[in-house]
């Protein structure tokens, strides 16, 4: 789609910080490669930074509204959060205004709830709220952050999902009106760089990675539990090399003590680059109770590498069972064991499927395509003509 417009369209990016995640990875690879003839990025942080921003592109403002403890000890809707969310809009305000802010593209719900609120004060044109996961404001216990959340989806000009089980969760919990949402999957490229080495401690006959932080949701107890049985049913064939951190990782680290899987699992900690090592493995694990559309498998699936996953959420609209990996049931450690020993005795298998799947991403979740989309999107709503998601449905 072509533009008229005589100067380039100003597009404020908002989140929480820069920090290693799959919301921030793509936020970060959007901006990077929108056009800059059309196109004007900054990216503001609620927080400080985060290491990501080292991978910000030369020439895009990233700006920090430095709330340090916003969201690190309360989450959303708590009272401490609730004052400081106030604090925030008034920072924030102040910054829109001065940038005089075409659109403003927000993710997650921290950020989209309060930039909306913001950016309808400050007479943003366009507001895009950014859903990556299946989380709706009815978790939160602070009533008037409850309040506000409705308040701010009746703001927001587009709500964008990364996936129709995303777009379909937040209808159904919110009561969004169809026609304001919109999918474009997450996008990816296919890896050229040959896969640094692994570690020594990370080698085994059979190498399975994890890259999860360490929340209830993402399953390390039933993982863990499925890894006692295949390292009796398979001693000393697998190891499982989980990367990340998180509140939860000392409760992992005394299960697998308990579960005797000291020569089966390492704890490496959070690796910024995790996915660089991915076609150095055989087999990534994902294990959640809910995902909007896991960049683990995405990047997996681009190195070529099969996944054995939970049938939750937008994994199913990337993981074809039996072709590009195994889908087995979440909380269920007997269903994932057997799903890892099959891959353990299957290693012809596993190349085909991994050679699938890399194949799916590069014909359908390529960055290209997803840039593309988002650029068009965003020209649309600036125009103020009719939008409409030829992938939702």
């Amino acid at each position: 789609m072509g533009s008229t417009r005589r100067r380039p369209l100003r597009i404020t990016y908002l989140i929480g910080s820069l920090d290693v995640g799959g919301a921030e990875r793509q936020l970060v690879r959007l901006a990077n490669a929108l056009d800059p003839e059309r196109f004007e990025p900054s990216i503001v942080t609620m927080l400080a930074s985060g290491p990501l921003e080292q991978d910000v592109r030369p020439g895009i403002p990233v700006s920090h509204l430095s709330l340090r403890t916003l969201g690190q000890r309360r989450r959303p809707g708590q009272r401490g959060w609730f004052v400081q969310g106030f604090k925030l809009l008034h920072r924030l305000f102040r910054h829109l205004r001065s940038e005089r802010t075409d659109i403003l593209h927000a993710y997650l719900p921290a950020a989209y709830v309060l930039g909306a609120l913001t950016g309808w004060v400050a007479r943003i044109p366009v507001i895009v709220a950014g859903r990556r996961g299946l989380t709706s404001y009815h978790v939160y216990d602070e009533r008037r952050w409850r309040a506000l959340a409705r308040l701010a989806n009746r703001i927001v000009a587009v709500h964008l999902c990364n996936s129709e089980a995303v777009r379909r969760f937040a209808i159904e919990r919110e009561g969004l009106r169809p026609e304001r949402t919109f999918v474009i999957p997450n996008g990816i490229d296919l890896p050229v760089e040959p896969a640094p080495p692994l570690e020594p401690a990370w080698d085994a006959p059979v190498r399975a990675a994890m890259i999860a932080n360490f929340s209830p949701y993402k399953g390390h107890d039933t993982v863990l539990n499925a890894l006692q049985r295949v390292a009796a049913a398979r001693p000393g064939r697998l190891k499982l090399v989980l990367f990340g951190d998180g509140k939860e990782r000392r409760s992992a680290e005394r299960l697998s003590g308990e579960l005797a899987l000291d020569g089966s699992v390492v704890f490496a900690g959070l690796v910024p680059d995790a996915a660089q090592f991915l076609p150095r493995f055989d087999f990534l694990v994902l294990a959640s109770t809910q995902e909007g559309f896991p960049n683990a498998v995405m990047e997996a699936m681009a190195s070529g590498v099969p996944q054995v996953a939970t049938s939750v959420g937008g994994v199913l609209e990337l993981v074809n069972d039996r072709v590009s990996g195994l889908l087995v049931p979440p909380s269920d450690p007997a269903s994932m064991a057997d799903a890892l020993i099959w891959m353990i005795d299957h290693p012809h298998e596993r190349r085909r499927m991994g050679e699938a799947g890399r194949a799916r991403i590069g014909a359908r979740f390529s960055t290209a395509s997803m840039v593309s989309r988002t650029m068009d999107l965003y020209e649309a709503l600036a125009a103020g003509g009719a939008v409409v998601d030829d992938a939702a449905g």
